[in-house]
Formats: C-alpha cells, sequence, structure tokens
C-alpha cells in the first residue's frame, strides 16, 4: 500500500509500472493488434516521449489485458540496440540468440545452446515456431543499427526474410522513420517496406490531465484542480514533461503541511532539471527550420493551435527557447508597425522584423514553403501589403476624396513613392499639422487591419 510520502513521479527512466503509463491508446490498440497479426510496427518519436516504456510494458498481462489482448503464445524479447553501434552483426545475433532462450526458458523446450551468427538465429525462430508460439524482438533505439555500416545490406535482408516466413516480428523504436536515419548502404533496403509506421503525439488533454491527477490522488496527496491546470501550462502534454514538474510539486505538498505550495520554487527545479534535455533537443534532435518555428512561437503570449505542440505548448520549453536565442516575448504595437513601414522595401530588414512572428506570415512561409531571409521578408511585405489594400475607398482613388486619405498617404509615403511628409499634405490639400495626425489614424487603421488578419488566422488554425 502506497503511503502518503511515497512520490508516485519518481520515475526518471524508462516506465516499467503498467499503472503509471498513460495515453497512447490509439497507438497500442494498433500495436496489439499487428502483434497478434504476426506484422511489424516501427515506432517513431521524440526522446523521452514514451517509445522505450512502450517496449518494456507491451507485453506485461496488465496492460494487454485493456486492450482484450493475448500474447500468451508469443516469446516478447526486449533488445536495447544502443550497445551494438560499434559491434558486428555476428555479435548480433549471438547475443539476441542468448535473450530468447533466456525469455523462452520455462515456457519452451529448446534444447541447443545461443547459435553462432544467423544459422544460430534461424534455428532458434524455427523451434520456437514448430512449438507453435511466435517470436517478437521489441528493438529499442534502433537507428544505432541502421547507422553502423558493419550492418549491411545482407544483413537487413536476412531479417526480411525471417519476417517473411511468419518466424518472427519487429517492433523497431527510433526518433526518425527508419528508411531515413540509415547509412547509405542501405537506402532504399526492402527491408523497411515490411514495417507500418506509428508516430508518437502528444498526449490528449484528457490523458495529460490523468497524468498529472491520478498517481497523486493514489498516493494520498491529490492536486487541486488549479495545480493540475498550472502543471498543464509549465508542462504542455509531454509526458516527461509532465512527470518531472509532478515529482517537484508532490515533493512540495508533501513537505507543506496543507500550506499554500511555492510555484516559484518548483518552477525553478523543474526548469533546472529539464534544461539539459532541452539543450539536446534543440541542438541535436530539432532541424534548423523547426527552430525557427519554435523560436517563433517562444515569442507569442497566446496561441490557439502551436507548431510542434510537443515542446511549444511548454511555458518552460519556451523560456529556454528565449533564454537560449536571447529573444522576449512579442506583442504587436503600432510603433512596430511605423519601423517596419520605415524601411518596407529593406526585406532582410522585415525577415528580422517582430511581424515575422505573426501567423499570417508563418502561414505564408510555411504555405510557400521558403526558407531563406529574402523570401521571410517577402513574406512579412505581402502581409503589409493586403493589410494597405484593406483601406482602399470606394470609386477610383482620389487625392481629395476623404475615403480614401489613409490609403493616399501610406501610398505616397511607404508603399510607392515615398515622398516628403510636406510634400504629401500639399497633394492631399490638408495642413502639415493634419496630415501628421491623418497618418497617425492610417498608421493605427493598417495596425488594425493586421491584428484583424491575424485573428483570423488564428480561428482558420482552430476549424
Amino acid at each position: 500500500m502506497q503511503t502518503k510520502s511515497e512520490n508516485p513521479y519518481y520515475a526518471v527512466a524508462p516506465i516499467g509500472d503498467p499503472a503509471m503509463f498513460f495515453g497512447q491508446v490509439r497507438l497500442l490498440r494498433k500495436l496489439y493488434s499487428a502483434l497478434m497479426n504476426h506484422q511489424c510496427i516501427s515506432l517513431v518519436g521524440w526522446p523521452h516521449f514514451g517509445k522505450t516504456s512502450i517496449l518494456q510494458c507491451v507485453g506485461l498481462p496488465e496492460m494487454q489485458q485493456g486492450f482484450a489482448c493475448d500474447l500468451s503464445r508469443h516469446i516478447l524479447v526486449f533488445i536495447d540496440i544502443g550497445a551494438y553501434l560499434k559491434k558486428t552483426a555476428d555479435d548480433f545475433f549471438t547475443a539476441v540468440s542468448k535473450e530468447i532462450i533466456a525469455k523462452s526458458r520455462g515456457r519452451l523446450d529448446i534444447p541447443c545452446q545461443a547459435g553462432d551468427g544467423q544459422d544460430g538465429f534461424s534455428g532458434i525462430l524455427d523451434q520456437i515456431q514448430e512449438q507453435g508460439f511466435h517470436t517478437v524482438l521489441l528493438m529499442d533505439v534502433f537507428d544505432t543499427v541502421t547507422r553502423n555500416k558493419d550492418f549491411d545490406p545482407e544483413f537487413f535482408a536476412f531479417l526480411r526474410s525471417q519476417a517473411t516466413l511468419g518466424k518472427v516480428s519487429y517492433v523497431t523504436a527510433s526518433f526518425a522513420p527508419l528508411s531515413k536515419v540509415g547509412h547509405p548502404d542501405i537506402e532504399g533496403s526492402p527491408f523497411f517496406n515490411i514495417f507500418s509506421t506509428c508516430y508518437l503525439e502528444p498526449l490528449r488533454l484528457d490523458e495529460a490531465r490523468a497524468l498529472i491527477a491520478v498517481p497523486a490522488s493514489r498516493a494520498g496527496l491529490p492536486f487541486t484542480e488549479q495545480e493540475i491546470a498550472w502543471v498543464l501550462k509549465l508542462a504542455g502534454r509531454h509526458p516527461f514533461f509532465i512527470q518531472r514538474i509532478c515529482y517537484f510539486l508532490f515533493e512540495e505538498k508533501s513537505h507543506s503541511d496543507g500550506t499554500e505550495v511555492n510555484q516559484d520554487r518548483i518552477r525553478k527545479q523543474a526548469y533546472k532539471e529539464l534544461s539539459p534535455h532541452f539543450e539536446d533537443i534543440w541542438e541535436k534532435r530539432l532541424q534548423e527550420h523547426e527552430r525557427e518555428l519554435l523560436k517563433l512561437e517562444a515569442q507569442r503570449i497566446e496561441v490557439q493551435q502551436r507548431q510542434l505542440p510537443e515542446f511549444s505548448e511548454s511555458a518552460l520549453f519556451r523560456a529556454f527557447v528565449q533564454d537560449k536565442c536571447q529573444v522576449a516575448v512579442f506583442q504587436m504595437t503600432k510603433d512596430e508597425v511605423e519601423k517596419v513601414l520605415d524601411k518596407l522595401d529593406d526585406v532582410r530588414f522585415l525577415a528580422e522584423s517582430n511581424l515575422r512572428q505573426l501567423k499570417i506570415v508563418s502561414m505564408r512561409v510555411k504555405k510557400e514553403n521558403t526558407s531563406s531571409t529574402i523570401e521571410r521578408g517577402m513574406s512579412v511585405r505581402e502581409v503589409l501589403n493586403e493589410a494597405f489594400e484593406r483601406l482602399r475607398g470606394s470609386g477610383a482613388r482620389n487625392d481629395s476624396a476623404p475615403e480614401w486619405r489613409s490609403y493616399n498617404i501610406l501610398y505616397y509615403r511607404y508603399f510607392k513613392y515615398h515622398l516628403k511628409n510636406e510634400v504629401i499634405a500639399a497633394r492631399l490639400f490638408i495642413s502639415p499639422r493634419q496630415y501628421f495626425r491623418e497618418r497617425n489614424k492610417a498608421i493605427e487603421a493598417l495596425y488594425e487591419n493586421l491584428l484583424e488578419m491575424e485573428a483570423a488566422s488564428n480561428k482558420q488554425g482552430e476549424s
């Protein structure tokens, strides 16, 4: 019986307790269906996202029962492939054969010792199949093997043949799809064609809430609704981020004697522990365009639908990006718009301006699949032009028409001719003092159009 003082969020390593496994229901349903039908599955997901935990828990009866799945006639063997970066294919077959024999002990009669190389491995699979069982290799960090040139096309062709003959199924876990992590010699290998790919996604909101609330409640120290919402804000729906923040919250509550917890201390503790993981993600796992997206996300306060939500939904991760990239939270102001108008012909300036953080800009860049500085600057200019064109009056443009005044001021000052202020005032038949008042109104109107366009893009993202 778990006591109040026992922290249920202790796990830093992969989870082996099914009671602490939350989420990925659709993925597990697909995985169990594949195993029952002797198919191969490739699990793809970010580090600390649950791949190893799935491999370690999938064979547990408690997990299987939740999916009405019976794998009692399967020999499931977990293998950490991370140790094989410097080893040979023969090392692999010898070690895996020993693991299979150890897992079969007490269930099957396999008189032979672990054989050498491919023949020994194949012989053991034959014996298991003859006794009405099926072998499943659960291979974690499988991209280690695909990067090792000692594992050549013949090695993967042999693995494929054993699966094709129905003697074994493979479940692999990797950071990226298998076809994208291999060395050049195995590019296009038919081995990769036998896999269905399952991508690990962020927890659903109800799953994230369950991971936060249920363990604490079981331990006799339930979190309040406000604390659950606070953890979600800090962690987003990333399971590992949730686990670590909940650990420090539980510790704080267990020593608070019912008084209000010190959220600032918890936040600092969690950030300090997660920072090395954030650094690894940023430096080693993300592509340049993903880092740029996350940098923009970190500068936005409220976003209805975030890009890369597994990271950008976390306030702690966004704080890391702000510190890493030395950026502040962006709030578009009329002054910011006026600064950009003064540099409308300088696309490099536009590309580095805060307006690049607008969703309407990032959506346009994404749609056009652009990434260069010039192209980003052009996208900012296109958005400004669209907002400007919304200021058109009715009928033909006329310098003296009041309904065209805002358009004309911006047209002559920024978007077309870059005329001096006094020249524009004369053209529009108004005094210099009135001109400056009207110019402020025009910039304000342009700013309002940008806000409306941004709001519309957020609604579009929700639909």
